[in-house]
């Protein structure tokens, strides 16, 4: 009985220290999730976007919100995060390279999608005609 106890204290004992040294050793990770968050506001805006994405994957999306660093867009697609996308804008001659941060599942084989973009965009907040303060399809918040 003596051994059973002093085995279980031992393992015990051995499974907490590897606990611990691999969380410090995820602590940098840790650190920059915890403090990464959204600085800007974000205010609903339904602009239909164009993803290009490899390999040679073609989609027209619409967004649920924006702002000029980001957007939520409802694809048909999933996504994986920390993939990168083009962004073709209406409004906009060249595409934008955007990065994916999250991808949800919705009802209806539809994805929640966050896209950061690696330059600021301005254009798309700037017409009030596009901007609508109820939203004509239920938005899905993550």
């Amino acid at each position: 009985m003596v051994w059973a106890i002093t085995i279980a204290t031992f393992l015990g004992t051995v499974i907490t220290a590897l606990l611990i040294l691999w969380i410090l050793s995820k602590k940098e990770q840790i650190r920059k999730a915890l403090k990464e968050r959204r600085v800007e506001k974000r205010i609903r805006v339904e602009v239909e976007l164009e993803l290009s994405s490899p390999p040679l994957i073609h989609e027209k999306s619409l967004t649920e919100n924006a702002s000029h660093h980001g957007a939520r867009i409802v694809s048909n697609k999933p996504l994986q995060p920390h993939d990168h996308v083009l962004v073709r804008f209406p409004f906009a001659q060249k595409p934008s390279r955007a990065r994916v941060t999250y991808c949800d599942a919705l009802p209806k084989d539809a994805f929640a999608v966050g896209l950061h973009f690696s330059s600021i965009v301005n254009d798309w907040l700037l017409p009030q005609g596009d901007i609508s303060s109820e939203g004509s399809s239920q938005l899905y918040r993550k």
